[in-house]
């Protein structure tokens, strides 16, 4: 599918329904013009009581004045929180297209996310489920502890680090939640912010931004990560109001 007709798709699927943040769109944006990369980058953030759907498109990287007329390589759909109508809407991206489970192989491992993907061509449509119904796992407590001794320790390794809160994610709780934000107390940490935006905790916003203000001019990759984190927990504000 070219852009435009990705694009005509996404907003008949979703036509009616409110934004909660601006969208982000690169090609539109000269803080990004010198990322480096083959692809054009988009999101949106369409909310609903109780959930929302983020939208993550991709296309080839071509002048900016003709990008419409480029191929999407990519349209994803994240679906997180719990809302029945967001998961209908989304399902109609993929009416129609070549059920093509070969094009995550290798992609995103065991996660436990679950995935629906088609292809209309070259285009690659994916609803993924970030939320799953159901209790909860709970962490083993000397799991646990371990887990959250690794990210206290000073001499941790970033990788270490990373993997830990990776971990400590499958038990999404309080007591996880206040161990991430002790970390971001002292240190930056991108997958605990990726993390905690994802589950719409409001007091992780501080060092997020904090994140975002120490970011370089010359990091348009960060920058970009960081300023869609702090845009999806605008989305869940709104949908918490």
């Amino acid at each position: 599918m070219k852009l435009s007709e990705a694009l005509a798709v996404l907003e008949r699927s979703f036509s009616g329904l409110e934004e909660g943040a601006p969208r982000l769109v690169e090609a539109e944006d000269d803080r990004f013009g010198l990322r480096p990369s083959a692809v054009w980058l988009e999101y949106r953030w369409y909310v609903r009581a109780g959930g929302m759907a983020e939208v993550f498109l991709k296309s080839e990287r071509v002048r900016a004045g003709v990008r419409f007329q480029a191929e999407a390589t990519v349209l994803r759909v994240h679906l997180l929180g719990a809302s029945s109508e967001l998961s209908e809407r989304a399902a109609q991206l993929l009416v129609g297209g070549r059920p093509a489970p070969e094009r995550l192989m290798g992609l995103f491992g065991d996660d436990g996310v679950r995935r629906e993907v088609v292809a209309f061509g070259r285009t690659s449509v994916t609803v993924e489920h970030w939320d799953t119904p159901g209790p909860r796992p709970v962490l083993a407590e000397a799991r646990f502890r371990a887990l959250a001794e690794r990210l206290a320790d000073p001499a941790s390794t970033p990788e270490e680090r990373h993997e830990a809160v990776q971990r400590l994610a499958d038990e999404r709780s309080p007591r996880v939640v206040e161990v991430l934000l002790e970390l971001l107390s002292r240190q930056s940490s991108l997958m605990a912010l990726r993390v905690l935006s994802e589950w719409g905790e409001e007091r992780s916003r501080a060092p997020l931004l904090r994140a975002l203000d120490a970011v370089r001019p010359d990091n348009p990759a960060d920058l970009w990560t960081l300023t869609a984190l702090v845009r999806r927990l605008d989305a869940w504000t709104h949908v918490k109001r």
